[in-house]
């Protein structure tokens, strides 16, 4: 189960709008002095994300909660995403050349590269409406996994310096 924790925006009977914020490896990693990722981090600022996820266990707005998603689902929507449409660019160039080479045509190229760029989009299409089906089961969504107490959550007091005060 894939987890990140976020605070609940507003609550829609058993689906609850939670924000969630990007976070990067880059803040403990040694080498990000020199890091051309860690440069690009810098330029562009964690941004929040919004997700909306069952709530089974009744998280109220406010909340401070654990979001959480299967890790199959996340592989099948990766495969579906990427590796379909590249089956249809390469299906679609390659018939589109076989189009392309009658005797009398000539034009296996433009063929070929009209087909690919046919065949991703098709493809685009259906992955777009499959993913739409399967986004209403249960595995594929997201879900509220737990509440975090706000016993766990320790904050110093500290003055404008940063420093901690006695």
């Amino acid at each position: 189960m894939l987890e990140e924790e976020g605070v609940v925006l507003a609550v829609d009977g058993d689906i609850a709008e939670v924000m969630t914020q990007k976070k990067s490896a880059c803040g403990s990693c040694a080498a990000k002095s020199g890091c051309g990722t860690s440069l690009v981090e810098r330029l562009f600022p964690s941004r929040t994300r919004s997700f909306r996820a069952r709530n089974d266990i009744r998280a109220q707005k406010g909340d401070k909660v654990v979001i959480g998603l299967d890790e199959s689902a996340l592989q099948i929507a990766s495969l579906l995403i990427y590796l379909v449409p590249l089956l249809g660019l390469i299906g679609g160039a390659i018939f589109g050349s076989w189009l392309g080479s009658a005797p009398d045509g000539g034009h296996a190229e433009l063929f070929s590269a009209l087909g690919g760029i046919g065949g991703f989009f098709v493809f685009l299409a259906a992955v777009r409406h499959y993913s739409d089906m399967l986004s209403r089961k249960p595995v594929f969504q997201a879900r509220v996994l737990r509440v975090l107490s706000p016993q766990g959550m320790v904050v110093p007091l500290m003055d404008l310096k940063g420093t901690t005060k006695e």
